[in-house]
């Protein structure tokens, strides 16, 4: 079968091959790479997306940034500091212009903040900046921040989702235009986009990190099919691609010249228990009866065959603010799982719903599929109910409507922002869409941690919020998903903790 796949691939290789010419040759002043998918998108106050994070770096800069450990580092703002615990200070860069020749000062740095909350473009961002109270020029080139309350976290945002664009050029043209046509600081320009099939990046003269613009050009090739894209990069048709799922691995190290990069990722996959009244893992010790049954380390080795970590009962990873590395996964134990069941008055067990997107997540159909196999042994019936990610995220927004049966969903959480507020937000607070509970106490406890304004105490409030989750079991924790990626020899580039695959990282040895 990965035989017919191969000559399958190699085909399509060929034809990109014909149909791009010279801009397929193996030239060192441009790199070409192959992702699963392109942008909704080139407006980067609409909504967020990996295609999007993974290509606005190239036409934008944020306000501040990550190194590839996802250190924060400074970006447009070459420093910062805490005025007081609800006033952010900034220093803009000097000397820096956009694309169009406007100025990169703090008038533009204001009104790309300000933008966020334009109800005309319906920001899916501003959820991150919910603290912001308002945002403030001190001088040409000093912006204060001041929040409703302390907000550590917005550090996070800053460095990810805050692209800066000229204020002149987006408050007089069209959202459409401004969609398809980015006006950045970035260092480079979007010179071409075929939706769905390439888009081309040109460096842009003048950019004042010369470290970030390695080649001349970069070509994005738009390939969805796995097994295609790994073809691509096996042929040299591409140098290099995102994505590489772990039965092509064998695929892609078949050719001497390429590297598969392989390594821990920041999406933690779980299972949300929907707590409501009457469903039987309202009781902590079914819940945590659920985590003893799993055996999490067969799923890994058998599904994800190799490429995943076991959770060490926590979502928040290792390389994420306020992971708590005293924290121990809970162990694979049926006897201990049967025993708790028997307390809680459910030995004969019960039958529930697991509901997972579909191609949503690396393995998630199996991996879903492997759970209900095991909790079988503590008679827990569960009912793997694959979804179109749309029918997945509607079920999830109809979950606390009245007379809406209990469930379980599978989820795969991405901690682009490598911090417990990113995790906690969008799993355990009872605001969020996907989260499966509703619990004063924890949510007192989540904001409580992310309004502390002092970095050492809320470090250690987001160590004892991990202890209680642990403890109340309120998710099944799973595993955390490895990014595998591959490149040839020649390019030069070394994985994100992120997991995103930025050209500007990548150039020729």
């Amino acid at each position: 079968m990965m035989k017919k796949f191969m000559i399958f691939g190699m085909a399509v290789c060929m034809s990109l091959t014909l149909m791009s010419g010279d801009a397929l040759s193996a030239k060192k002043d441009q790199l070409l790479i192959g992702m699963p998918g392109d942008p909704t998108t080139f407006d980067p106050h609409i909504r967020l997306g990996l295609p999007m994070l993974q290509s606005w770096p190239l036409v934008f800069d944020n306000i501040l940034a990550r190194d590839i450990k996802g250190k924060i580092i400074p970006a447009l703002a070459t420093s910062w500091r805490y005025v007081s615990p609800t006033v952010l200070e900034l220093k803009i860069r000097k000397g820096v212009k956009f694309h169009n020749g406007e100025p990169v000062d703090a008038n533009a740095v204001k009104y790309s903040l300000d933008r966020l909350f334009d109800k005309k473009i319906k920001s899916r961002i501003r959820n991150f900046y919910r603290s912001v109270k308002k945002v403030e020029v001190v001088d040409s080139h000093t912006v204060r921040i001041h929040t409703k309350h302390p907000d550590r976290y917005l550090l996070s945002p800053l460095a990810d989702f805050s692209a800066v664009v000229p204020p002149k050029h987006y408050g007089s043209n069209e959202l459409k235009h401004l969609a398809r046509k980015p006006v950045g600081s970035g260092p480079y320009r979007l010179t071409k986009w075929r939706k769905g099939s390439e888009m081309v990046f040109e460096a842009a003269p003048g950019y004042w990190d010369k470290s970030r613009q390695r080649v001349k050009k970069v070509i994005v090739k738009v390939i969805p099919e796995p097994t295609t894209r790994v073809s691509a990069l096996v042929s040299g048709a591409v140098d290099m691609i995102k994505d590489i799922p772990p039965q092509t691995v064998p695929m892609a190290k078949s050719n001497p010249d390429v590297d598969v990069v392989a390594g821990p990722g920041p999406k933690a996959c779980s299972l949300i228990m929907v707590l409501k009244d009457g469903a039987p893992w309202s009781d902590v010790r079914v819940r945590q009866a659920v985590n003893y049954a799993i055996d999490k380390d067969s799923i890994i080795k058998n599904v994800l065959q190799g490429h995943a970590t076991a959770s060490m009962g926590t979502v928040v990873g290792p390389n994420s603010f306020g992971h708590n590395p005293a924290l121990k996964p809970y162990p694979y134990d049926v006897a201990k799982a049967k025993s708790l069941m028997k307390a809680a008055g459910f030995e004969k067990g019960f039958t529930v719903p697991l509901v997972v997107p579909l191609g949503r997540y690396l393995k998630g159909v199996q991996g879903a599929e492997a759970i209900a196999g095991q909790l079988k042994k503590i008679n827990i019936n569960v009912k793997v109910k694959p979804l179109e990610y749309g029918a997945w995220r509607r079920n999830s927004r109809s979950k606390w409507k009245k007379g809406y049966k209990p469930y379980w969903n599978y989820a795969c959480r991405n901690d682009l922002a490598l911090h417990a507020a990113w995790m906690y937000s969008g799993l355990l607070y009872s605001k969020s869409t996907h989260g499966g509970v509703r619990s004063e106490k924890l949510d007192k406890m989540i904001v409580g941690a992310r309004s502390e304004p002092d970095e050492a105490k809320q470090a250690a409030k987001y160590r004892k919020l991990a202890e209680y989750i642990r403890e109340q079991a309120f998710l099944g924790f799973l595993y955390h998903l490895d990014e595998i990626s591959g490149k040839k020899k020649a390019v030069d580039w070394k994985m994100r903790s992120t997991g995103l695959v930025i050209a500007t990282d990548a150039g020729w040895k």
